[in-house]
Formats: C-alpha cells, sequence, structure tokens
C-alpha cells in the first residue's frame, strides 16, 4: 500500500506540471535574476527597518513620519509597477488560489463533503485558478 508521505511527492510532482506552478517558478527566476528589482527591495526594506529603529528609539518627528510614508508609498508603487514584481506577485495569487482550491478538495473528501458543495466547482474556477476538475 502507498503511503500517505509518498502520495504527498507524488502530488508535489503532479503539481509541478500544472501551469500555475511552472508560472511561478518561472517569475520567480525572473524575479531573483532582476538587479533593478533586487536592488529597489533591498533599498525599501533597508529604510523601513532603519525607520522602525528610529521610532522605536522616539526620535521621529511628524514631519519626518509623513516624508517617510510618502517616501515609502512611492517607493512602493514603484515596486508594484514593476512588470517583473508585478508578474510575481500575479503568480503567487494565482498559485494561493490553485493550492486552495486543492485544500479544499482534500478538507472536503476527510468530512465526506462533496467538493462542489464547499465552494469548488467548474463554475468557480476562473476566480480560484481551477485545476480541480
Amino acid at each position: 500500500m502507498t503511503s500517505v508521505y509518498e502520495l504527498a511527492r507524488n502530488l508535489g510532482e503532479e503539481l509541478k506540471k500544472t501551469p500555475q506552478v511552472e508560472t511561478l517558478l518561472a517569475a520567480k527566476k525572473a524575479y531573483e535574476e532582476s538587479p533593478e528589482i533586487a536592488t529597489a527591495v533591498e533599498e525599501y526594506t533597508k529604510l523601513h527597518q532603519e525607520f522602525e529603529g528610529k521610532m522605536q528609539a522616539g526620535g521621529i518627528s511628524a514631519e519626518e513620519q509623513k516624508a517617510f510614508s510618502e517616501d515609502m508609498a512611492k517607493r512602493g508603487e514603484e515596486i508594484r509597477n514593476n512588470k517583473i514584481a508585478s508578474e510575481l506577485f500575479a503568480a503567487e495569487m494565482n498559485f494561493n488560489n490553485f493550492m486552495n482550491s486543492i485544500f479544499t478538495i482534500v478538507t472536503s473528501t476527510l468530512t465526506g463533503e462533496d467538493p462542489a458543495q464547499s465552494g469548488c466547482s467548474p463554475s468557480s474556477c476562473a476566480s480560484c485558478g481551477g485545476g480541480c476538475h
């Protein structure tokens, strides 16, 4: 008899062949290989950490907080508008929706419910990433 762990490994191997996973891996690779986005995210993270340190030390004026918020909003917008970053965010969201649909099928099966009655149906595949039917 096949163990649950072997089945999980087999499921993982099959998932790697899905468009959702292929797209996610390609988007991650492009993201990791982009010096532009890596620098922008690194700077954003560094500035945020430095600001948090200053906030905890109590050395930030209201004007500095406002300027920081505006600067970080601008930097965040630039990151979100970056084609590579936005493709990664979209691929991650699609993958998460896809995995949620799989999890719904597993948990519905465990509880003896019909997955179609648990919110997973062909008519909702477009919004969740599909892959369950």
